[in-house]
């Protein structure tokens, strides 16, 4: 188990890749977020965009591939978010993009309030395969320090 002891600034950590394709980012958009750029391939031909993935996916995805590393061989002890801020989606997440996720805790602090826990901030991003980001945004966070 990592704690907030364990944390080292600014250590960038990269996930896996993940493959979006057609049918799930239409399936995602009907379900979440049904705007005719999102779900409908014949009106997005006339889009500025094209057809593009909605935030909410691409946030989703981050999270998922983010989740991974934090419980992957040595688990972060995280007790909850706190926020997000500086929420940035300078590209659009497009069918066939292959996308990762790098992440890195840039601020640590003790809390005031809970002694034992510590709060991280965190600048996360969502990039496709041409290392575009997709998405990004800075995080605040619980984390448990060491048991004594």
């Amino acid at each position: 188990m990592q704690y907030y002891e364990d944390v080292v600034l600014n250590k960038e950590h990269r996930t896996r890749s993940y493959h979006i394709t057609k049918e799930a980012l239409i399936a995602f958009a009907k379900e979440w977020d049904p705007q005719p750029f999102h779900i409908d391939e014949a009106y997005a031909k006339h889009s500025p965009t094209g057809l593009i993935g909605t935030s909410v996916h691409s946030y989703a995805i981050l999270t998922k591939l983010l989740t991974e590393i934090s419980l992957g061989e040595d688990p972060l002890a995280m007790v909850a978010g706190m926020g997000i801020d500086e929420w940035r989606m300078p590209a659009p997440l497009r069918p066939g993009d292959n996308v990762y996720a790098i992440s890195c805790v840039e601020a640590k602090r003790e809390s005031v309030s809970k002694p034992n826990m510590g709060i991280l901030t965190c600048v996360a991003k969502l990039l496709n395969e041409k290392n575009e980001v997709i998405l990004s945004y800075k995080s605040n966070g619980l984390v448990l320090k060491r048991p004594r």
